[in-house]
């Protein structure tokens, strides 16, 4: 007995996905998935790479859909996660490295910025391991909202930082020790 098949017999796809039909009635058809008749179910032989990473594909969000809808879970039991999460993230937030910066690393030397940028270096308090380290230019956090007005507002803000960041020097360089405060929480802008 041979397991070696008859040349001339044809062979069916090693798997055959048929689209189901669309919340329309069409026969659901997607573009991306079936074009026509050269879709991924219309092949006579066994796919190609390039059909079997879009049935692949199809078939994982598919799957993801229909677990998620399987799975749903009652806020009274997502809830506790979530507050776990912000108490956790806080504590590492608490202890997390904010940073104007001045320069920045072009290939293995150091460059003036175009233009100063905060650096937010946030590590776990207990592994000591970074989880987030993000960069903004300070013009991209100004002008984020699309207000003139409060750009406006941030730019004299700026300018009497960089007042009070020139009194602190002419206080160094003359032999006093200026301390800075930091402002109240305020959550106003």
């Amino acid at each position: 007995m041979s397991d070696r098949r008859e040349e001339d017999e044809p062979q069916d796809p090693p798997m055959v996905i048929q689209p189901e039909p669309g919340e329309d009635g069409d026969e659901g058809h997607d573009d991306d998935y079936d074009d026509e008749d050269d879709g991924p179910h219309a092949l006579e032989g066994p796919y190609g790479s390039d059909q079997f990473h879009v049935v692949t594909h199809k078939l994982i969000i598919n799957a993801v859909h229909e677990t998620l809808a399987d799975a749903k879970m009652d806020w009274d039991l997502i809830a506790p996660f979530l507050e776990s999460a912000r108490e956790m993230a806080q504590a590492d937030f608490d202890e997390a490295e904010l940073r104007l910066h001045t320069v920045r690393a072009v290939g293995d030397q150091w460059m003036e910025a175009e233009e100063a940028y905060l650096g937010i270096s946030v590590a776990d308090r207990d592994s000591g391991e970074e989880w987030l380290s993000e960069t903004r230019w300070l013009s991209e956090l100004a002008i984020a909202e699309d207000d003139p007005e409060q750009v406006r507002r941030i730019i004299a803000a700026l300018e009497r930082s960089i007042g009070k960041m020139r009194d602190w020097l002419a206080q160094k360089e003359a032999g006093g020790g200026a301390e800075a405060t930091p402002p109240a929480d305020d959550s106003a802008g």
